[in-house]
């Protein structure tokens, strides 16, 4: 069994949370969206974004709100989402900077971010800003951070990993940086480089080398058929 309140049945059902700070105020809304949880059920919230955004929706098994530092604590199948968008981990621990509507997420063990086009990010740690009710990033790192999606029409698979990785929302790319590898078709193409950006919507890349130190970008194609057995690494 779920428990979903929205804000303005918080407001109106405790009426002493409108007296509280305004970072206490919106700790408190949510840790009353999130009351319940326990004896099996899932405690969930839904924060209403405007009527052109779809509403940020979140859940977990145990919650604990520190009032001193308007921070929320989340253990136990936590996820968040809006629209296509998700990220679930183990924990998360929460951060209000003014209102309901910003808000800094860490999230840690298991994490998994779908974007998305059928993107998937898998990492150790991951942070996650909300910018006006709006999921609008998310940094992850792991050993390593993990990307791939499938095309939805021709079913060709991207997979990458490197140190860390940034899902741009708004642009709708994944930015792998610090030993970071791209392959394509099935592992026969296959890029390497210091950063390389893949746009998910238009599954474009971008590999980048910065500075002279910084190190040489590769690009390993398969070859067609027999005639072109002495196709070799390319290094732009």
């Amino acid at each position: 069994m779920s428990m979903t309140m929205s804000l303005p049945d918080v407001f109106h059902r405790h009426p002493a949370v409108a007296r509280r700070s305004l970072l206490g105020l919106a700790a408190s809304a949510m840790i009353a969206l999130l009351t319940g949880a326990g004896g099996g059920r899932v405690a969930s919230c839904t924060v209403s974004a405007g009527p052109d955004k779809e509403p940020v929706t979140c859940s977990a098994h145990t919650v604990d709100l520190d009032y001193k530092t308007n921070v929320l604590h989340l253990s136990g199948d936590v996820k968040i989402s809006q629209g296509e968008i998700s990220v679930a981990a183990d924990a998360a621990e929460v951060t209000y900077k003014t209102d309901s509507k910003n808000s800094h997420w860490v999230f840690t063990g298991n994490v998994h971010v779908r974007a998305e086009r059928e993107g998937d990010l898998r990492a150790d740690r991951a942070t996650v800003e909300i910018i006006n009710s709006v999921l609008a990033s998310a940094h992850a790192t792991g050993s390593p951070a993990q990307f791939e999606q499938t095309h939805a029409k021709n079913g060709d698979l991207a997979k990458g990993h490197s140190n860390t990785a940034d899902y741009d929302v708004v642009a709708g790319t994944v930015t792998l940086t610090g030993d970071a590898v791209l392959t394509l078709s099935d592992g026969q193409n296959v890029l390497k480089g210091p950063s390389i950006t893949y746009n998910v919507r238009e599954q474009k890349i971008q590999v980048t080398s910065e500075g002279k130190t910084a190190g040489r970008s590769h690009l390993t194609m398969a070859p067609r058929s027999g005639h072109d057995a002495n196709a070799g690494t390319a290094k732009p």
